[in-house]
């Protein structure tokens, strides 16, 4: 009787004791998954967010500030229209193709290196587009533009995960998608009036500067 009555006291101090370990596992995960939103005060996690948004509007925005100078660009290139399309064309399909890397390289090596490298392609692909004195030059540049602009797309949701809480991200992403939403908008609008009275390749340079702009954000 005695026998049994320790074997019982002891699986009992057992259970409590595989009790408290599971206990003091749980804590530790929760506050493990809590650690990716205690690095960042709020305000720099709004700050993260604006930069994102405005990051996520170059892609939208480099594709149709272009529009409205096509045909003085044809012109200007002694080309065809067919011809001139590809520039757009190209465009489109390097941004379906590059956001597949950039979300591998992101998981990587961290989003910001993404970010800084991503705008630095984007700079340079804009400068090669506003330098172009070919059609083959200009589709080249573009397609290197489109490759820079188009990380965001693939990166910026994952990065409004990273540093909120599930709870807290409805707001914060509907801030980014403010960006590629207002892109196609606002693209057509501002490129046509630079156009008009620049010239088309002012359209390039502009979002040259931007890119530089946003390169030194994604720095610092």
């Amino acid at each position: 009787m005695a026998d049994t009555l320790k074997e019982t006291r002891c699986e009992s101090q057992d259970t409590v004791a595989s009790a408290r370990s599971l206990a003091a596992s749980s804590k530790q995960i929760d506050a493990d998954m809590e650690l990716p939103y205690s690095h960042f005060s709020a305000k720099s996690r709004v700050m993260i967010v604006v930069i994102t948004a405005f990051t996520g509007l170059i892609s939208p925005l480099a594709s149709n500030m272009y529009y409205p100078s096509i045909t003085t660009v044809r012109d200007d290139l002694n080309t065809t229209q067919s011809g001139i399309t590809w520039t757009i064309t190209a465009f489109v399909i390097a941004m379906a193709i590059f956001p597949l890397l950039w979300s591998n390289l992101a998981d990587s090596i961290g989003r910001k290196p993404v970010y800084a490298l991503s705008m630095l392609i984007f700079t340079c692909g804009s400068v090669g587009c506003a330098l172009s004195r070919s059609l083959t030059a200009l589709i080249a540049a573009r397609v290197v533009q489109s490759a820079g602009s188009s990380a965001v797309q693939s990166a910026g949701a994952g990065t409004i995960s990273d540093i909120y809480p599930r709870e807290q991200r409805g707001t914060a992403l509907g801030i980014y998608y403010l960006g590629p939403l207002l892109g196609p908008c606002l693209g057509p609008l501002i490129g046509g009036y630079i156009g008009q009275d620049a010239g088309w390749r002012w359209v390039f340079w502009v979002l040259a500067i931007l890119g530089g702009v946003l390169l030194l954000l994604a720095l610092f």
